[in-house]
């Protein structure tokens, strides 16, 4: 008669997997109201739209990269990457700690065409015209020495005078999928 040995799973080592390999860091873009100083001295309703990036794990992330890119209308890339970093530095970010940035200001400082035309026109010069959008992150966990990237996320961009007031600019947001 042959004896077969049972191999009982290290539950410790299916606990560290699980965490190790949940998705701790979220992406997402949301329209905020706003107000922006125009010509004039006055000031305009401004629908912005903020990049948030959420820590929704159990431990404190670390080394976090944030990158993203903007394209006008389908044109060339440029990278924004850079100035995610120079608004803003991101060494860690604690479990529920959420850290986010203005598109409209890294926009201007990103894309170069956007921004002479902003600097002779003032905000006008975004109006109607479409900004692909894509972001994502690089972030380690304490449990694992390899950096991790969430998923690369899209969204469609459109600034647009309000149906209901001129001096109110609206945004459009759309999310691209895959």
């Amino acid at each position: 008669m042959r004896r077969e040995d049972t191999i009982m799973p290290d539950t410790k080592a299916a606990e560290t997997k699980t965490q190790s390999q949940e998705r701790c860091l979220e992406i997402f873009l949301q329209a905020v109201p706003s107000k922006l100083q125009v010509s004039g001295g006055r000031e305009i309703t401004f629908t912005r739209a903020m990049l948030s990036m959420v820590n929704t794990g159990r431990t404190a992330l670390a080394g976090v990269v944030p990158h993203a890119t903007f394209a006008q209308e389908r044109g060339i890339v440029h990278d924004a990457t850079e100035a995610l970093s120079r608004s803003k530095i991101v060494e860690s970010i604690q479990p529920g700690e959420t850290v986010k940035w203005d598109v409209y200001d890294l926009l201007l400082v990103a894309h170069p065409g956007v921004a002479s035309k902003v600097h002779l026109w003032g905000y006008k010069a975004v109006l109607d015209w479409w900004f692909d959008f894509v972001a994502w992150a690089e972030y380690r966990t304490p449990d694992v020495a390899m950096p991790r990237q969430t998923p690369t996320r899209q969204w469609k961009l459109r600034w647009s005078p309000a149906k209901s007031q001129a001096d109110e600019i609206d945004l459009a947001l759309e999310v691209v999928e895959d």
